[in-house]
């Protein structure tokens, strides 16, 4: 039995049909980049194909934008900053066409779903265009945790920031410790010192002495006694020495200071030599050399103008030597003494201001921006003191004193 002719029409029809769908949908399926499984390196981008094969790139950025771009364009740096940072890449080939060497004939093909994502990652070197991208910087060490650029014309960093400034003003000048520099403070500026130490009196030796009438020198007659006595002194404990100073350097070498303090020493013997025996304090006294022990103090106030001389340079360590002239007040204060075993009361007590001098041998040693440790030994010298009765020879204390120092 033979089939209508429109029968037969329509079942051609029909298989037509089929076959352009089934084309279509299997050029289609070609046409999808299937997900890449290889971990081979990017494709080198230096010399790109022609532009009928070359393909286009997919660029998505965080914040959701996307762009289509030639592959060409990878070689130009893209850090999305306006874009919520740099893109992620997906290639997009050309669709095969009979008239393929048109660019505005290139079906943009799907890219793949959730469950297989058709991307192909492209690794861009980070020195890709680097000229164009980074700027020299100088002073990375920055304590403020930044950078200065380098100067474009010359080449040479930017100028490097003011040194640190002091109260007044003046540079703060650096030690020379080498790799580790310590803050010195600044010397040529006011400083004040403190110091305390031990201190040994020299013998006070008579050279005169009031007879009632003017000043004798020895051997001496006592008055209203056949004694005469051809010799007197006094020795004394060791004592301490407090000292306060003002000044100014002129110079980290040079400065100059207004010194003054107390100086105090116990009197340990009153020496006397009798030529004739005869009556002494209502006491008789054959003749001989007598050493007595006797209570009372000789108390010294210095007050000096010096002159310091300092080891220049910015060093933590500074030896120094100075010293001055001026006025010194001293108080000879002799309460008894004991004769046998008897306690003569001597009721001495006299002072007076005497010219004298000083001189000091010393170190300072830095120990924060402008405070200085030091150890000092200090002379103190009378030129023929006369205190009440007496005129004595010159008189010299010895002291050693530690102390601080405060630069301002």
């Amino acid at each position: 039995m033979r089939t209508p002719l429109h029968s037969r029409a329509a079942t051609l029809a029909l298989l037509l049909i089929a076959n352009i769908f089934f084309g279509v949908t299997v050029q289609a399926q070609r046409l999808t980049l299937p997900e890449s499984t290889s971990s081979s390196p990017a494709p080198n981008l230096s010399n790109p194909p022609p532009a009928e094969a070359n393909g286009q790139i997919l660029k998505t950025y965080p914040n959701g934008t996307k762009r289509v771009v030639p592959l060409s364009s990878l070689n130009s740096w893209d850090d999305g900053k306006d874009f919520g940072g740099p893109p992620t890449l997906s290639l997009l080939e050309p669709t095969p066409t009979k008239n393929s060497s048109s660019n505005k004939n290139l079906a943009i093909a799907p890219i793949g779903d959730a469950s297989s994502p058709s991307t192909a990652p492209v690794a861009i070197s980070p020195s890709a265009d680097s000229s164009a991208i980074q700027i020299p910087l100088a002073n990375s060490t920055d304590p403020m945790g930044g950078s200065a650029p380098v100067d474009p014309l010359s080449g040479a960093p930017t100028p490097s920031a003011t040194p640190l400034q002091t109260v007044s003003g003046k540079p703060a000048p650096l030690s020379d410790g080498g790799t580790s520099t310590t803050d010195l403070g600044t010397y040529d500026d006011f400083f004040m010192n403190a110091s305390v130490g031990g201190s040994i009196q020299s013998q006070l030796t008579a050279r005169r002495v009031y007879n009632g009438h003017n000043m004798q020198a020895y051997p001496f007659n006592v008055p209203n006694s056949t004694a005469v006595i051809s010799g007197e002194n006094f020795t004394f404990d060791p004592g301490f020495r407090f000292d306060v100073e003002f000044g100014y350097n002129i110079y980290d070498w040079l400065g100059v200071s207004l010194q003054s303090g107390v100086i105090y020493n116990a009197i340990n013997q009153y020496n006397i030599t009798v030529q004739t025996s005869g009556t002494i304090s209502g006491q008789t006294i054959n003749a001989g050399s007598y050493h007595l022990s006797a209570d009372g103090e000789l108390i010294q106030v210095p007050i000096q103008l010096d002159g310091i001389l300092r080891w220049p340079g910015a060093t933590t360590f500074k030896p120094f030597i100075g010293g001055g002239i001026g006025a010194i007040w001293q108080q000879l204060d002799v309460n008894n003494f004991y004769y046998n075993t008897s306690n003569v009361q001597a009721n001495y007590c006299r002072s007076a201001f005497q010219f004298g001098f000083n001189g000091q041998l010393g170190a300072n040693y830095t120990v924060a921006p402008g405070v200085d440790f030091y150890g000092v030994f200090k002379l103190l010298g009378v030129f023929t003191p006369r205190i009440g009765n007496y005129d004595f020879e010159n008189s010299y204390n010895f002291a050693l004193e530690v102390g601080i120092q405060s630069r301002f």
